[in-house]
């Protein structure tokens, strides 16, 4: 078991590392061309594999804690307590997980849904949207019973993702360049939910010594990824915008 979570872990960080810088090269690229299409399918693929890994590892940490990491277990530390730590902090990296799956389906499929949301309609991402949505609350109530706050954060974020894309697939004929902006918000989320997790899982040793300050830099993705789209759907809004519909 340990070996299959130390094997799950070191794929997670180098493929997840490589998908961190990747994303900007097809973010920045000019929309539709060659290296939009091409880093941004390179980039699909290792944002699968960072979201099955993460999905696995944090099943396992749920299943059995000490199994994982009951090595950092200290003789002043309350077992009941520390176990439940472990369960409400990778019950965020599951939901981050899922978070990162149905944003690549929705992104990835939204660019067949030019005349029709027809392609959206599979079961695993009706599945994966409406899992992130019923589990929300779940994940907000252990944040909150817990005093944990960005758990609370993002069962929010994920909740109004999940319904937005499931209101997005249910439109049986999206107007204007619609597909366009689910598009690009789905993938840009993506990002937010990769960004998030290195932060508050990876980047813990780095940011121990600031304290409060923390939770700002775990928030800062969902945020700037906030503006972010903004930008890029206003930009886009014009149904005129022509140089992505050849997506």
């Amino acid at each position: 078991m340990i070996t299959i979570h130390t094997i799950a872990f070191y794929l997670h960080v180098v493929v997840g590392s490589a998908a961190l810088l990747l994303f900007w090269i097809p973010m920045t690229a000019r929309k539709g061309q060659f290296n939009h299409r091409y880093f941004g399918g390179f980039y699909n693929k290792a944002m699968y594999i960072v979201a099955i890994t993460g999905a696995l590892m944090a099943l396992m940490v749920l299943w059995d804690p000490m199994a994982i990491h009951g090595h950092r277990l200290s003789n002043l530390d309350n077992q009941a307590h520390f176990e439940t730590q472990m369960r409400v902090f990778y019950s965020l990296l599951l939901y981050l997980s899922l978070l990162v799956y149905t944003g690549l389906e929705q992104g990835i499929l939204a660019l067949q849904c030019k005349t029709s949301t027809k392609p959206l309609a599979r079961p695993q991402v009706i599945l994966g949207n409406g899992l992130m949505v019923l589990s929300a609350p779940l994940l907000f109530w252990a944040g909150w019973q817990f005093e944990q706050t960005l758990p609370k954060v993002f069962a929010i974020l994920g909740l109004l993702s999940g319904l937005s894309n499931l209101r997005f697939i249910f439109t049986r004929k999206p107007i204007g360049n619609r597909w366009l902006k689910e598009h690009i918000g789905a993938q840009i989320s993506t990002a937010i939910g990769a960004y998030t997790a290195f932060l508050a899982f990876g980047g813990r040793a780095l940011l121990s010594n600031i304290g409060e300050w923390q939770l700002a830099f775990w928030m800062a993705p969902g945020v700037i990824g906030a503006l972010v789209i903004r930008h890029f759907t206003l930009k886009y809004a014009n149904p005129k915008t022509q140089q992505l519909n050849k997506g």
